[in-house]
């Protein structure tokens, strides 16, 4: 005659487990918390590490762009200055070169 708790599913399979646990619940669901945590530990580490990577690509692309900003600001309070140096190297050239062609002129 078969074993008569054999026909139980689910039941016997826990029965069974706790019978080689010694009897101990606790020991039991520790065993299936470390197994449970075995199966998740590697989507964790590597979704935490998709997260981690996500968060430092974010704070660069905010540095740079705080970077950029700045800069810029800097170059556009420098343009009436750069504006006034660009004048006076053309006037400078300009008049190099009219000097140059009054010298050519008296030298014929």
């Amino acid at each position: 005659m078969s074993y008569p708790l054999a026909n139980l599913g689910d039941y016997n399979i826990a029965r069974t487990a706790l019978k080689a646990a010694g009897g101990d619940w606790s020991v039991l669901y520790n065993r299936i918390g470390r197994t449970a945590v075995a199966k998740a530990a590697p989507k964790l580490i590597v979704g935490g590490g998709l997260i981690g990577a996500g968060f430092i690509y974010l704070l660069w692309v905010g540095t740079e762009v705080r970077r950029f900003c700045k800069e810029r600001k800097q170059l556009i309070q420098g343009e009436s200055a750069l504006k006034k140096e660009f004048a006076e190297t053309l006037e400078a050239k300009s008049s190099l070169e009219t000097e140059e062609l009054l010298d050519d002129g008296e030298q014929n």
